[in-house]
């Protein structure tokens, strides 16, 4: 049985990281895979404009290697990392989601 004084650690930690900001091209290496029909940038653009809502057309405006990226953008894109993560535990059955949370 994990002890109130491990979750507490883990529960900081999380709160820590989620302040963190991640960087566009960092989000990239850890969520877009090579697509070949489409290109490694077309697919980063695709993978930064679903995760902040924001249009492609906007996301290839920040430049070859974003660096004209609105300053809540990095914000963001941890939060899409931490959510991503979180999915990726839920698919491999790794953490069970509780009954109660949302569907939609």
């Amino acid at each position: 049985m994990q002890t109130d004084g491990y979750l507490r650690q883990i529960e900081h930690r999380i709160d820590a990281l989620r302040k963190l900001p991640l960087e566009p091209g960092e989000y990239c290496r850890r969520w877009v895979s090579q697509d070949d029909s489409r290109g490694y940038r077309k697919s980063c653009i695709h993978a930064i404009a679903t995760a902040t809502g924001l249009s492609p057309s906007t996301v290839k405006d920040w430049g070859p290697d974003f660096v004209r990226c609105p300053r809540y953008v990095p914000y963001l894109l941890r939060q899409a990392d931490l959510l991503n993560q979180f999915k990726h535990l839920a698919l491999n059955k790794q953490i069970s989601l509780p009954p109660d949370f949302p569907q939609e």
